[in-house]
C-alpha cells in the first residue's frame, strides 16, 4: 500500500531533510515517502534493493535523520502510521465557491500547525525560552515576509519587557549583529533556510558572542549550521508560491510558543509590562 500524504512526525523529518540528503539518500527517501506503509515490513536490505541504493547509504539517511540505525527508524515510522494523519484538501480548484475556498484553506492551515507542533523538539524549545529568558536585547532578522514576521516578533517581546528590535535595512541589520553580545539573543528567520542576508547576519551575530535561534522549514539548510538552537516550522509553497500565508502561520504560530511561554516565566512581571506599553500608546487612539 502506498503512502504519499507525507503527514506523519517521521515522514515530516525526511521532508524537512531533504534539499540536505545526498542523491543516492534522496532516492532512498523518496521511496520511503511513497510507499510507507511496505517500509516498516522491509528489511535493510529490501528496501535498498528497492530503492535501487545500496544497505549503507540507507543505513546513513537513517542517521542523518538522528536514529540510532534501521529498526529504530521503522519502529518511529510505525508508530506514524497506526493513526495516520487524516489527509485534508488543499488545492483550490477552479470554479470554489467562496464557502469551498474557507473550507479548504482552514483545513489546510489547520495541518499545518499540528505538522509544525510535531516537528517541534521540545529539548530545543526549552532551550530558545531559556535563552530569550536571560537575554538582555533581542533583535529579530529576516527579509521579505520573514521580516514582517521579524517586525511582530520584536513588538510581541517588546510588550513583555524585553528589549527587542528588527530593521528593515540589510546595512543596519548587519550592524545591529555586529554589535551585540554574550549577553544578546540574535532570532534568523527564513522559511527556505537559505536567505543570504538572514545567515550573514546571524553569524555576524555568532561572531559578536550571541546566542543565535533559527527559525526555519529547512532542517538541512545553511541557517542551521550558524544556529545555536533550531526550531524547525512546516512550509509548504514551491519556487513559485513566495511568502504563502500558511509559512508565515507556521512562523507566527512559534513566535507566539516562546512570547507566551516566556511571559509565563516571567509571572507578574509581564503583566506588569504589557500595562506600561499599553499605556504608552493609548493617547495614539480615538
Amino acid at each position: 500500500m502506498s503512502n504519499t500524504l507525507g503527514t506523519g512526525k517521521t515522514l515530516l523529518n525526511i521532508r524537512s531533510h531533504m534539499s540536505g540528503l545526498t542523491k543516492t539518500e534522496q532516492k532512498v527517501a523518496h521511496y520511503i515517502l511513497e510507499n510507507a506503509q511496505d517500509v516498516i515490513y522491509q528489511s535493510v536490505t529490501e528496501l535498498a534493493e528497492r530503492a535501487d541504493t545500496g544497505e549503507t547509504t540507507v543505513l546513513r539517511l537513517c542517521r542523518k535523520l538522528k536514529f540510532s540505525g534501521f529498526q529504530d527508524f521503522k519502529l518511529s515510522l510505525a508508530q506514524d502510521l497506526v493513526k495516520p494523519v487524516e489527509h485534508l484538501p488543499m488545492e483550490i480548484a477552479e470554479g470554489d465557491d467562496p464557502y469551498i475556498v474557507s473550507r479548504k484553506l482552514i483545513s489546510s492551515h489547520y495541518q499545518i500547525l499540528e505538522q509544525t507542533y510535531e516537528l517541534l523538539q521540545p529539548a530545543q524549545l526549552n532551550r530558545a525560552v531559556a535563552a530569550l529568558m536571560a537575554a538582555s536585547n533581542i533583535e529579530f532578522f529576516g527579509v521579505g515576509s520573514s521580516g514582517f514576521t521579524a517586525q511582530q516578533a520584536a513588538q510581541t517581546f517588546l510588550r513583555l519587557g524585553k528589549p527587542s528590535g528588527s530593521v528593515t535595512d540589510s546595512h543596519f541589520q548587519a550592524m545591529k549583529a555586529a554589535i551585540l553580545s554574550s549577553n544578546d539573543v540574535a532570532v534568523g528567520l527564513s522559511i527556505t533556510g537559505s536567505t543570504k542576508d538572514t545567515i550573514d547576519n546571524l553569524t555576524l551575530a555568532k561572531n559578536a558572542g550571541a546566542t543565535t535561534i533559527a527559525i526555519t522549514s529547512n532542517a538541512r539548510s545553511p541557517i542551521v549550521k550558524v544556529a545555536d538552537i533550531v526550531l524547525l516550522t512546516v512550509a509548504r509553497e514551491n519556487p513559485f508560491q513566495g511568502s504563502s500565508m500558511s509559512s508565515k502561520l507556521s512562523q507566527i504560530t512559534v513566535i507566539d510558543i516562546l512570547s507566551v511561554t516566556v511571559s509565563l516565566a516571567m509571572k507578574g512581571k509581564a503583566s506588569k509590562y504589557r500595562e506600561i506599553t499599553a499605556k504608552a500608546v493609548i493617547s495614539k487612539m480615538y
